[in-house]
């Protein structure tokens, strides 16, 4: 839990007492590489601070997974959509490692909504925060080669690529693993 509150500490108007107020509806819970946080389809009724370890979220396209995005160690995780609107997620979220995870219930996090400031601002942030990382992936689709993509993961990240299995990373790149085979083999000769 104090991995959890040093996060908190970022936020404007952090106060031990804020802390305190979340204390007693957090949960922990532990997943096994491969165990789903949630499944497509599901409602999410939880949002989760990552403790340690690492999630991918990642919908189904023509029965193919696509990989949205990788969430790890003090990050926090949720189909934010379905979350807000308490309906069906359209996206799963599942362990690619063992994961340490921070639990909150929606009822409780309504709850902290209603009767602290801090909370507000927590979830308007974490809203924010959401938002820009999809507008970056969507941009770094759109505007990057294939290549590019991986070389800007190569360089602001390279210990997460070795956390990922290359299926999975083709994915994210949207490219076959044949071709992030082929790029990774071109990049080591230069």
């Amino acid at each position: 839990m104090d991995i959890f509150d040093s996060f908190l500490q970022q936020f404007p108007n952090y106060s031990p007492e804020a802390f305190e107020a979340v204390r007693p509806y957090l949960k922990v819970r532990d997943l096994i590489a491969g165990e789903y946080f949630l499944q497509q389809g599901e409602v999410s009724k939880q949002i989760a601070f990552i403790e340690e370890g690492l999630l991918r979220l990642y919908y189904l396209k023509d029965g193919k997974e696509i990989t949205h995005c990788f969430c790890k160690e003090k990050t926090l995780s949720t189909s934010y959509s379905s979350l807000i609107t308490q309906t069906e997620s359209k996206i799963s979220i599942q362990a690619i490692e063992a994961s340490r995870l921070i639990v909150l219930s929606y009822e409780a996090l309504q709850k902290l909504y209603r009767s602290h400031l801090f909370w507000q601002e927590v979830g308007r942030l974490a809203g924010e925060n959401e938002y820009v990382i999809n507008e970056h992936h969507k941009h770094f689709l759109m505007d990057l080669s294939a290549t590019e993509r991986y070389l800007q993961i190569l360089e602001k990240d390279k210990a997460l690529l070795q956390r990922i299995p290359l299926r999975y990373l083709a994915s994210y790149l949207q490219i076959a693993p044949e071709t992030l085979s082929r790029i990774r083999k071109k990049i080591s000769r230069i």
